[in-house]
């Protein structure tokens, strides 16, 4: 389809961003080009100070008062998802939906009141992010020459920060400047003040322990498979993706994934991994997963693709497979890894989001920092924006000391550890006010009495903060 001309796009109540929108829907446009099957998302922008788009139901229940509104009106060109997905995604597992949410009165609806307050994306950097005892050669945690993070422009940075970015019908769209950001896309009434996605398939999304038996049956001790907490919320997040707009392939991935040591350029670490067929002879392909399996006493979903992530995928422009870091600031292995940070987690999700596009960097997410004065407003409204509005999850890096499925006996005894979560839902109306949250690290790397394999973990909202702050808390990426 050929882009519309901008008399035959355009109708009056732009509030003078007309031509600015148009610019960026162009680049949001031009980002799409080159995907698979001539997949492009559309850009979409609503016309008047609080107009309606269609998009997802919200699978919501209850009255609410709606928002005044004016009736629809897209303004941007180009193609769909093509003719396979059309305006809606077949899926054997159905599209996310909200499990009994409430909508709020919409005179404190948002946490900034009728007038949205920005996210602060812009707070300045504090101090180096350590563990306890870490070295300078863990520096590769923050800086990889390997994994470059392409620039977020102030121009997106702002429109992200406004909450006016927005995913809607399959498709990501820009909301005019008059329209309330917390204003529900698919009913044009106030984003719900509790909402919790559907977590029926997500829930058993749950890291391979460090010993057993692969797909295929060939047996492997690794003991990276207990740090993959990153990859795992990642993989947790990209579901949704998938059931709203088509892809990645979360479900159906599979594979062979060899830890990326020799891919990186590095010697394999001694007294590292190891993987033996059944007939005992060396397995150089590393472990098998695929889409679902059944080899840890349950079927757990999502373990290609997780593994995908950690060990195989490369945005363009990187040297280094992998989210997870594999090699330290001074070249040599880490075994086991380190674990993810948040800006590989940032740009596994916009790079698989966008559908490899070469434009990749700014598809939808940007991470929140734990300095962010803030804080705590932030990503409560960053929460209802996304999981609330629309229909994905934030991925946190907390510190573990606070998360009540890592509470040792006694609480004393609780590690503190950088860690990887999915935030899928949130209540305000709750007494106090709660999130709830996917930890795919099952109970092969965390035995407490408080974890379980697809266990659905509830916190406060005050503690969220409190894991995001501590002293190996990192922030959140929305």
């Amino acid at each position: 389809m050929e882009p519309r001309r901008e008399s035959e796009s355009r109708t009056s109540g732009c509030f003078g961003l007309c031509a600015y929108n148009h610019r960026v829907i162009a680049s949001l446009r031009q980002r799409r080009r080159g995907l698979a099957a001539g997949a492009a998302i559309l850009a979409i922008v609503a016309i008047g100070a609080a107009a309606v788009f269609a998009g997802p139901g919200a699978g919501a229940n209850g009255t609410a008062s709606a928002s005044p509104s004016a009736s629809p009106s897209a303004i941007a060109g180009g193609t769909s998802f093509g003719s396979s997905f059309g305006s809606s995604f077949g899926s054997p597992f159905g599209s996310p939906t909200s499990l009994g949410a409430t909508f709020s009165n919409p005179a404190t609806a948002s946490p900034g009141g009728s007038i949205f307050q920005p996210i602060d994306v812009f707070a300045t950097p504090g101090p180096p992010l350590l563990q306890p005892g870490e070295s300078p050669g863990d520096a590769i945690f923050r800086s990889d020459a390997g994994r470059p993070i392409p620039a977020q422009s102030t121009e997106w940075l702002t429109l992200k920060a406004s909450g006016r970015i927005v995913l809607s019908n399959g498709k990501i769209g820009l909301l005019d400047a008059g329209v309330d950001s917390m204003t529900n896309p698919s009913t044009g009434m106030r984003v719900a003040d509790a909402r919790t996605l559907d977590l029926a398939w997500t829930r058993w999304i749950v890291e391979p322990p460090a010993s057993g038996k692969d797909a295929k049956g060939n047996s492997y001790y690794d003991l990276t498979y207990w740090n993959l907490c990153g990859p795992g919320a990642t993989t947790v997040a990209l579901y949704y993706w998938q059931q709203l707009i088509g892809y990645p392939n979360v479900t159906g991935t599979a594979g062979y994934f060899l830890d990326p040591y020799v891919a990186t350029g590095v010697a394999w670490p001694s007294r590292g991994p190891s993987f033996v067929t059944p007939n005992g002879k060396t397995q150089p392909l590393g472990t098998y997963w695929s889409g679902s399996v059944n080899v840890s006493g349950f079927t757990a979903h999502g373990r290609g693709y997780l593994m995908h992530l950690a060990m195989a995928v490369e945005p363009a422009g990187w040297t280094s497979p992998g989210i997870a870091i594999f090699v330290d600031g001074q070249g040599k292995a880490l075994y086991p890894t380190k674990g993810t940070p948040p800006r590989n987690i940032q740009a596994a999700l916009n790079w698989e989001a966008s559908g490899n596009a070469t434009d990749w960097a700014e598809t939808w997410y940007t991470t929140v920092n734990r300095w962010d004065p803030t804080l705590a407003r932030d990503l409560t409204a960053a929460v209802m924006l996304d999981v609330g509005r629309d229909g994905v999850p934030v991925v946190a890096a907390v510190d573990t000391f606070d998360l009540p499925n890592w509470q040792a006996s006694p609480p004393s005894k609780t590690s503190h550890t950088r860690h990887a979560i999915a935030i899928v839902g949130y209540d305000n109306t709750a007494n106090p006010p709660t999130f709830t949250y996917l930890d795919t690290c099952g109970r092969s790397c965390n035995s407490r009495g408080g974890n379980q394999n697809g266990q659905i973990h509830v916190i406060s909202q005050t503690q969220m903060v409190r894991a995001l702050t501590d002293g190996n808390g990192m922030g959140f990426v929305w």
